[in-house]
Formats: C-alpha cells, structure tokens, sequence
C-alpha cells in the first residue's frame, strides 16, 4: 500500500502529519495470514499520525481503530468488536541500527537486550514502509476471549442449543462420570 510508506528525504523536522486508509482487504490480510487468527475485518480503517525527523532516525506516532468480527467465546455468536490501535517507533537507517547494536554487544557482554533499542526499526534506503509495524499492532490488538455480552449463556453441553435464546430442556446438572468418585468423599473437620 503507498500510503503506507514514508519517503524520509520529503519529512520536515517537526511534526509532519500523515493519513493512511487501511483498507479491508488489507486488515484481512493480516488478521487471516499464516497462522490465521479466527476474526475478520469487520471494515476499514483509517490512519492518523505524525513523523519527526531527527537527522536520519524517524520518529513515527500513530493512531487508528481496528474493526474485528469475531465468534462469541461462550456462544460462538459473532460479535463486533473495535479496538484502538497505536503505534510509536524510531527508524533508524540500517547501517546506523547495524552500528548502534554492535556497540551495545561491545559495551555489555552479559546481555543483548538494550531497553533503549526496543522501539527502534531498520530503514533501507530513502522509504519507511509502515506496513510490518501496523501488522503487529493489529495482531496484539485481537482480544483473546471475546463476549457477545457480559451474561452470555453460552451453548448446552449436551444438545449445543444457544441457551441465551431460552431452555433447552436437557438435564445439566448430570455429573461427569470421571468426577463421580468425589461425591462420596466426606470431609472431617479439624477440632482445635
């Protein structure tokens, strides 16, 4: 997507805004790419955001929202979900990230992990793509265990029926077999 790329050499040095339209397809994309995940775009997206320049590292701030459809974890009813998304990264060219990285190996030999670095990403060339960072911050957007609604009933364990739309008649209260062997066990109590 073009709008999903930053020339660095077009940036001013103060807080250049940029729009994005994520579209659906693009959404849909990462949210079924290889593992896919079990939601779908529920619709498009829009981008808004800022870029700094800083000599050559980029700072990139960004919001949107990301529209979700996804199955209902108690009643497999779809439920629509929408999350806010941000994104904040430094880009930093390849050849100076390659540099920075090597002197924080030469400064600390009981770690690699520099807290300072996290937040950064290589650069090639003239152009950011936007495009890896804005997969990742929908994919950490996804709920992991979306409701229809707080007092969902979910479905009946012996006939599946959606208990939200009324009683089914079967008798729930029947104990797994595995577990029948506790309802004999009597407890004593501990006299001081």
């Amino acid at each position: 997507m073009a709008d999903l790329i930053l020339n660095v050499d077009a940036l001013e040095e103060a807080n250049q805004p940029f729009e994005a339209d994520l579209t659906r397809e693009f959404l849909d994309g990462v949210l079924r790419a290889d593992p896919p995940t079990e939601f779908h775009a529920a619709g498009a997206s829009h981008l808004r955001g800022t870029a700094t320049k800083m000599g050559r590292k980029v700072l990139v701030q960004a919001k949107f929202r990301v529209p979700l459809t996804g199955p209902c974890k108690r009643c497999l009813n779809a439920v629509r979900i929408e999350e806010a998304a941000e994104l904040i990264r430094t880009y930093v060219p390849e050849a100076q990230a390659v540099h920075e990285r090597e002197e924080h190996r030469a400064d600390d030999a009981e770690g690699s992990f520099d807290p300072g670095l996290v937040d950064e990403e290589a650069y090639a060339g003239k152009e950011i793509d936007l495009a890896a960072a804005l997969r990742e911050q929908i994919l950490l957007q996804i709920p992991s265990s979306p409701l229809c609604r707080e007092d969902c009933l979910g479905l009946c364990a012996r006939c599946g029926k959606d208990l939200n739309e009324g009683e089914c008649g079967c008798d729930r209260s029947v104990v797994d077999p595995r577990w029948a062997a506790l309802k004999g066990i009597q407890l004593q109590k501990k006299e001081k």
